[in-house]
């Protein structure tokens, strides 16, 4: 056999190969960029990505919504049914993403305002955004990515990354079909129509004590970390760029800073803390139940250390919409002002 014709055989072969593979991750799409059209397990691929996978499941069906959540992981306790509720007329969905920042909050604000209809926007903050800005656009990372129409990356080099992905992501997922069989609750942690995390077995496991609580979830217990103030400018002028894109939208925008466990906030320095609450309500006006407040140091109102519980998300609703059929304690939840916060802040960001 000549080198040429060796070298014609291996190239076909090659290109077959990469034919094949393309083909495989498309059909299968184990991150749901490509709409997940034949096996359409939407909860697996938002469990894989949700920033990926709700882009693709909402560019079929936004028209069931019109009102969005937008936040990191904290934001899935703001039930869209009760805020369908107290808003009366909205429909809305949780774009709840792992590890967001004020960078994913803006692109995925944009890419919902230019595509679908909008009319409430709730923006959700938890602390830990002050510590790091825009970190998951330097690599590509399948399972931290923006999708392309987000970023405003090309896009063909997107998803010429996920058809020629390693065929293990696609073979997990194959993997978990076989494992759904078997017990249908496999891979449900986030539902595809509201966006939110599943919750149903921790909210219905039994608390008892605070000590029976630690003893079941020594994970709590865990330091997160020291977590500096290194992004904190760059949130709150972007918190300005999204603000002002509402209003010259007719978006009604509502700025939400979400509950904190007593063992996070050892993450933070207080100074820092308060200079950014100041540097935020110069900003807008804002929903606050961070700090140390009266359900901070319970550690059985929160999933982990960083994660409240579905119950403090209707408390802050109910706190919000002045709902008195739901229990919130007192000195829980603060309407925070420029001409209130500095009082505010001194008072939750003081170690008690």
């Amino acid at each position: 056999m000549t080198f040429r014709k060796w070298a014609v055989i291996f190239g076909g072969a090659m290109l077959a190969t990469a034919v094949l593979l393309g083909l495989f991750n498309y059909v299968v799409d184990p991150f749901g960029v490509f709409g997940d059209k034949l096996l359409k397990w939407h909860s697996y691929n938002m469990v894989n990505n949700p920033r990926l996978a709700k882009i693709a499941y909402l560019d079929q069906y936004h028209e069931r919504y019109d009102s969005y959540v937008i936040g990191g992981s904290k934001s899935s306790s703001l039930d869209p049914a009760l805020l369908n509720q107290y808003y009366g007329d909205a429909k809305f969905y949780s774009m709840l993403m792992y590890g967001g920042d004020f960078h994913d909050y803006e692109k995925t604000l944009y890419y919902l305002a230019e595509h679908y209809e909008v009319k409430n926007i709730v923006l959700h903050m938890s602390l830990q955004e002050i510590n790091h800005y825009n970190v998951n656009s330097e690599t590509f990372d399948p399972k931290k990515n923006l999708h392309a129409k987000v970023s405003g990356q090309s896009p063909a080099g997107f998803y010429f990354r996920y058809l020629t992905l390693h065929p293990k992501y696609s073979f997990s997922k194959l993997e978990g079909l076989a494992r759904r069989a078997v017990d249908p609750d496999e891979f449900t942690q986030i539902k595809p129509e509201d966006g939110v995390y599943n919750k149903v077995k921790r909210d219905a496991e039994e608390l008892g004590s605070i000590e029976d609580f630690l003893a079941n979830h020594p994970d709590y217990a865990v330091p997160v970390g020291r977590l500096d103030a290194s992004a904190m400018h760059q949130n709150v002028e972007t918190l300005r760029r999204m603000k002002e894109y509402c209003e010259a939208k007719g978006i009604s925008f509502t700025f939400v800073a979400g509950a904190t466990s007593n063992m996070e906030l050892e993450s933070y320095s207080l100074k820092d803390l308060k200079k950014y609450w100041a540097e935020l309500a110069e900003v807008t006006d804002f929903w606050d139940f961070s700090g140390y407040t009266p359900i901070s140091s319970d550690p059985r109102n929160f999933y982990d250390s960083m994660h409240y519980r579905n119950s403090v998300g209707r408390m802050m609703l109910a706190y919000m919409f002045q709902d008195d059929t739901i229990y919130v304690p007192a000195q829980f939840g603060h309407y925070t002002t420029k001409e209130n916060v500095k009082e505010h802040s001194e008072r939750i960001f003081t170690k008690p």
